[in-house]
């Protein structure tokens, strides 16, 4: 666990949010997204991991029974952006994985981000795994 990890409700400056980390380690990001019932900007703190020409983020919203409102938004609405810690910002494109990529990219996650694997034990649902992909 990592002592400077970003908690929930702790303030972000969402412009430029500098280095943020999930209690277990992941470097985070701040994603903006488009909210699939107001259309009104919404912002969130993601952990996620390197991926070939993105990354992947995880809606396990630590085990809930439900998804995260950000995997709704880009179900809705899969253009949106990253704001990287140095407030560098990237549009993408939401993929949610399936079949074989999703299988290979639980396997990573499960080396990488082991804390993901109590979540999944937590609740019932089908974790979603989505690929932002750059551009």
């Amino acid at each position: 666990m990592t002592s400077d990890a970003w908690r929930p409700g702790q303030p972000v400056n969402w412009e430029t949010p500098g280095e943020l980390f999930t209690a277990g380690g992941l470097h985070s990001f701040v994603l903006e997204t488009t909210g699939a019932k107001t259309g009104q900007l919404r912002r969130a703190v993601l952990g996620y991991l390197e991926a070939p020409e993105g990354w992947l983020i995880i809606g396990s919203m630590g085990g809930a029974p439900r998804n995260p409102a950000w995997v709704h938004n880009l179900a809705a609405h899969p253009e949106a952006t990253v704001v990287l810690a140095d407030g560098e910002r990237e549009p993408v494109r939401a993929e949610p994985l399936s079949g074989e990529a999703l299988r290979d990219a639980w396997q990573r996650i499960d080396r990488e981000a082991p804390e993901y694997a109590g979540y999944r034990s937590k609740t019932e649902r089908d974790i979603p795994v989505i690929r932002l992909q750059r551009g």
